[in-house]
């Protein structure tokens, strides 16, 4: 099975995305990794990869569709694979070279969600940079929801507000399904 789960920054879905991986031991994907070591690398995509990330950019397709295919051989895909931050725009999600099952949504009051981004520390989470990503998500990012509902994937809403032993039970009751 082939998940995909989804949300604003600071979410909280990479911690559910995790959970979801490791209970169905299959491989947990996030691309935010990915750009993270590409960033280091003093090549010219390297360099372009670590300005458009400090200004919180997201990574043109250009770079991101191929970065993302390479990235993906890297794992025993199999079983499945939970994805965390691919795709984000429709160009990307009409090349993601699987089908994707089912999608979690994971909502959180978007004041929460910088609150924790903040906290987290990050080079790249300073406010500017945040409130540049989530206005890119809400354009970019969460029409994805309507574009795989017309293609029939089954999309499951997490509300991430209680404590996360609470929702890991919400997921615990979706995997049964």
């Amino acid at each position: 099975m082939n998940i995909l789960v989804f949300g604003a920054q600071g979410s909280g879905k990479s911690t559910h995305a995790q959970y979801i991986a490791a209970k169905l031991h299959i491989p947990y994907i996030y691309t935010g990794d990915l750009f993270r070591e590409l960033e280091k690398e003093e090549s010219k995509s390297g360099k372009q990869i670590r300005q458009l990330m400090k200004k919180g950019i997201l990574i043109p397709n250009k770079l991101s569709i191929p970065a993302f295919g390479d990235y993906l051989k890297k794992f025993p895909i199999y079983n499945g694979v939970v994805l965390d931050g691919y795709p984000r725009n429709i160009e990307q999600a009409k090349r993601v070279p699987l089908e994707i099952d089912l999608i979690v949504y994971v909502t959180l009051p978007e004041k929460t969600a910088i609150d924790r981004l903040l906290e987290r520390g990050r080079y790249d989470d300073t406010p500017a940079a945040i409130k540049k990503r989530l206005s890119l998500y809400k354009k970019e990012t969460k029409p994805l929801l309507a574009y795989f509902e017309k293609n029939n994937t089954k999309i499951v809403e997490i509300d991430n507000t209680p404590p996360v032993e609470e929702v890991q039970k919400k997921v615990d009751d979706l995997l049964k399904d």
